[in-house]
């Protein structure tokens, strides 16, 4: 990406709210950021194609220096007659012009490799135009969230298992004991919010058509407008839910931790190019 690209994030956030503060209010504008050169070449690790272009360049400095250049030689042609001979010449006559070569060859597919792998070139995958931003940010906005939660009760079972190993070179089998985990219940149980009503807060995107290149980013994450909710929320998840499933087997791995708010199907990242 260019340093005159923009990269921007917007985040897509519902908040739980009550049903009469549901109206429709004007939203905040966000607008892309400009990233200056030196955010730009350490962000998104250009600093590595830079460097090595800065190099083949050098490269082709030294060619054009060894094909331009003369210096001027001094030969004998005998040990007891002094006869010499002055002649003028590249100073990479004697095969030192290859060595320039064969670090641009050498660096050019490094860099061939690195452009490949380059998180740029990973995204430009995922790029879309700027008229169909707007209809993929409308349907996030406008999809039902999910907050879920999962619980998976398991307990170890302990197996023995025949392996081969090798002591002085001879091979010989042995009996290992080993546990393994099995699952034997998962549940999950979303959150009921129908009492309290939801809201997207997430802003409003300006300014993509200024930039010929804007990285847009996504985050979700959810937040409550008032202790009732709050209450309501931890309520289903400790009390019903947890109570439900604690018990069953012997541990009981919860995912509290992992809830996510699945709205409408939709890349993490992309690019907008105009």
């Amino acid at each position: 990406m260019s340093p005159a690209s923009a990269a921007t994030a917007s985040e897509s956030n519902t908040t739980t709210v009550p049903e009469e503060d549901t109206e429709e209010s004007p939203r905040e504008e966000q607008w892309p950021l400009k990233q200056s050169l030196s955010k730009s070449l350490c962000r998104d690790s250009h600093w590595k194609c830079l460097l090595l272009s800065l190099l083949m360049y050098g490269c082709v400095g030294a060619l054009t220096w060894c094909h331009m250049t003369k210096v001027t030689r001094l030969t004998f042609d005998s040990a007891y007659k002094v006869k010499s001979m002055m002649y003028h010449e590249s100073p990479c006559s004697n095969g030192y012009i290859y060595i320039p070569v064969a670090f641009m060859v050498m660096l050019y597919v490094v860099y061939l490799v690195e452009c490949w792998h380059c998180r740029t070139h990973n995204a430009l995958l995922y790029k879309v135009d700027v008229e169909r931003v707007g209809e993929r940010i409308g349907r996030m906005q406008q999809a039902t969230p999910c907050i879920w939660w999962k619980a998976i009760s398991y307990h170890y079972v302990r197996r023995t298992r025949q392996v081969m190993r090798y002591r002085n070179g001879d091979a010989y089998t042995t009996t290992q004991v080993y546990h393994q985990r099995v699952n034997t219940h998962v549940a999950e149980a979303e959150f009921n919010y129908g009492n309290c009503g939801g809201k997207d807060i997430s802003k409003q995107l300006q300014g993509l058509d200024s930039f010929p290149i804007t990285k847009l980013r996504f985050t979700k994450c959810f937040s409550f407008a008032n202790v009732e909710t709050e209450n309501s929320y931890l309520t289903q998840l400790l009390h019903s839910f947890f109570t439900e499933n604690e018990g069953l087997d012997n541990y009981m791995e919860a995912l509290d931790d992992y809830m996510e708010i699945y709205t409408s199907r939709v890349d993490s990242h992309f690019l907008v190019s105009y």
